[in-house]
């Protein structure tokens, strides 16, 4: 298969495509997007250095493009394989993820340009394949972050120093080179925009079977005891004991009910079942009214003008975001009573007479005093949380209307949202991520239960 040079590769295949294209043309294969480097060593700590420099200055020169050169080739991105050299693949040694973020990320620096790795098993050894992400309009200029010296090699980088590709090589940058890296940033399809988003409370780690059970246990109870007043005593020889059940059939004749013993049992457990299938909305009542406490901000840092602002936050699979605004329990104070959100319970036997019919109201969650500029969207990739903010001015924030509960009940210490944010009249999508921390200690889940 030939490599498709005009999109970064997908898969194994794709990767052992391009790799047979740089040994194919060996050092002819080196141009401003592409950099081959030999079998570079992260054994011990000096040659691990060295590699690092070696890496990192590739990475900066390839994040120092023209974005409209850049975009003709690989979709944009730049990649440095390590292992081959001039026309044959030559491997080499497997390292560590965190170790290669540890000795680079000093050079290239956390907020410099955005970078990952890939390992790819040729036939003849294994290749590392750097990934740097393509340059975009209103890019800063990326310095070298440190500074490195080795005599043994005479590779040396100084704290500040600016490096750019061009065909062939990653060299020093000139003058004109850093007139068009201006350019790059002036020509920002935001004009000088800056926004946040924050969110300004803590998530919940909790244990959901724990509610799940306490409502089932709840239900059983109120249905059996219903169904209890079923029981009868067996009839007796004992005239005495005939009088009171003379008397017993007068008095329910005062209390007469339209339904047969069978039909009340079947109504009580068509309440049961009905109550229990929804279990899962009475959980996510019982989390806003019980943990409801944080609030989306929005925070315009420049001094532009920005009108149609809207916000978007993706929470990660396995994170539950409520609105307060979609409960449908009326908290008038006082413990949390589950049976105000499932249906009426039946009329206890007896207490139906002729003409009466009970009345069931299902539990239908009341959505009209929902924040009409908020929407919540859950599916397999998460929970999306749409905010239609409109204008913001210059240097304000604005907090969202609605207060959220945001639960899960996996062991993470820490939350991680990526947002965007767009505005009318600018074509550029603000990114960024929003962090929030467990209110729990490690290891400890929320967990509720009736006291014995």
């Amino acid at each position: 298969m030939e490599a498709d040079l005009s999109r970064l590769p997908t898969g194994t295949s794709g990767w052992l495509s391009l790799i047979e294209y740089a040994t194919s043309l060996g050092d002819l294969a080196e141009v401003d997007w592409f950099e081959l480097k030999g079998a570079l060593s992260f054994a011990d700590k000096s040659a691990r250095k060295r590699s690092a420099v070696t890496v990192a200055r590739a990475i900066l020169g390839m994040s120092n493009r023209m974005p409209d050169i850049a975009k003709k080739h690989l979709d944009g991105h730049g990649v440095v394989l390590v292992g081959v050299d001039d026309s044959r693949v030559v491997g080499t040694e497997a390292v560590d993820g965190a170790v290669l973020g540890d000795v680079i990320e000093p050079y290239v620096g956390t907020d410099g340009p955005r970078w990952d790795y890939q390992f790819i098993k040729h036939k003849h050894g294994l290749v590392l394949a750097f990934v740097v992400d393509p340059p975009q309009w209103g890019d800063q200029i990326f310095p070298c972050r440190k500074e490195f010296q080795d005599n043994v090699s005479n590779l040396a980088v100084c704290d500040g120093d600016i490096f750019v590709r061009i065909p062939g090589k990653t060299r020093p940058a000139k003058s004109n080179d850093l007139a068009q890296l201006d350019l790059r940033r002036s020509r920002a399809p935001h004009t000088g925009a800056k926004v946040d988003v924050e969110y300004d409370a803590t998530f919940d780690r909790v244990d959901a079977e724990s509610i799940h059970e306490l409502v089932t246990g709840d239900i059983d109870r109120r249905a059996d005891s219903l169904l209890s007043d079923l029981r009868t005593s067996p009839a007796s020889s004992n005239p005495f004991d005939s009088g009171i059940q003379a008397l017993a059939l007068q008095i329910s004749s005062w209390k007469s009910d339209s339904r047969s013993e069978e039909e009340f049992r079947a109504e009580v457990e068509e309440w049961r079942a009905e109550s229990k299938a929804l279990i899962g909305e009475v959980t996510d009542e019982f989390f806003r009214h019980e943990l409801a406490r944080g609030r989306l901000l929005v925070r315009n840092e420049s001094l532009r003008y920005l009108e149609g602002v809207r916000v978007q936050v993706a929470f990660p699979p396995g994170v539950i975001v409520l609105m307060e605004s979609d409960t449908a329990y009326c908290d008038h104070g006082g413990p949390f009573d589950v049976f105000k959100l499932l249906p009426d319970v039946p009329y206890r036997y007896g207490d139906i007479r002729h003409g009466m019919m009970p009345h069931i109201n299902p539990f239908i969650p009341d959505l009209n005093n929902a924040v009409s500029s908020i929407d919540i969207d859950e599916s397999e990739a998460g929970t999306v949380i749409s905010w239609r903010v409109g204008e913001l001015p210059g240097e304000v924030s604005e907090q969202c209307g609605e207060v959220f509960a945001v639960v899960t009940d996996d062991h993470i210490e820490e939350l991680i949202a990526k947002w965007t944010v767009t505005a009318r009249g600018i074509d550029h999508v603000f990114r960024g991520e929003l962090r929030s921390l467990c209110e729990q200690t490690p290891e400890i889940h929320l967990r509720w239960g009736r006291r014995s």
